[in-house]
């Protein structure tokens, strides 16, 4: 996650802003503001320009914990994907194992089939062709259904991805707990 590093207007504290962010609380003096992006300027407005000081920090406060939700909402969402993409991965063995006892059956079906239905065909070139093209059948549609060795580096990529992704919001979460820890009213400005 890049930021954008600047000063607050107010007391001059150093800011780190992550791009994705459209407003930011300074630490120092708990002034909130909006950011206006310009191609790679950015400018910064005030949010509660008017308001006294106890007000801002309770305002800060109020934006800290919406974008706290924010974040955990993302990071719920997130550890759901990486479940779903986890048991896709962890479920490819079982679906073969699935597939061929299910082509199993199928051969085992017909054969049954042949017995009760056509005693005389067994053994014979009909019976033999018949289990061919159960079987051929049967394996073009375990084919289909199967999770290439391809697909199943995508999914492990997507899901290596996603958990970056949560590392990135967890070290943000991290970030605006400390900020806000940094707001409460029984801690002195820096």
């Amino acid at each position: 996650m890049s930021a954008i590093s600047t000063y607050c207007p107010r007391c001059q504290r150093s800011l780190e802003i992550p791009h994705e962010f459209d407003n930011v609380i300074c630490p120092g003096c708990a002034t909130a503001y909006w950011i206006r992006r310009h191609g790679d300027l950015i400018s910064l407005s005030e949010m509660w320009p008017d308001t006294a000081d106890s007000r801002r920090r309770e305002n800060a406060a109020a934006v800290i914990e919406s974008r706290l939700a924010e974040i955990d909402e993302l990071m719920d969402a997130a550890e759901s994907e990486i479940e779903s993409l986890r048991s896709r991965e962890q479920s490819a063995p079982l679906q073969r194992g699935c597939a061929f006892f299910g082509l199993f059956m199928i051969i085992i079906g017909v054969i049954a089939l042949f017995m009760l239905v056509g005693k005389g065909y067994v053994g014979g070139w009909l019976f033999y062709a018949s289990v061919a093209v159960v079987t051929l059948l049967s394996l073009a549609r375990i084919r289909r259904k199967l999770v290439s060795a391809a697909q199943l580096q995508e999914l492990r990529q997507d899901r290596m991805q996603i958990e970056d992704g949560l590392a990135q919001l967890q070290a943000e979460r991290d970030r605006i707990q400390k900020l806000g820890a940094n707001l409460s009213p029984g801690e002195p400005n820096d």
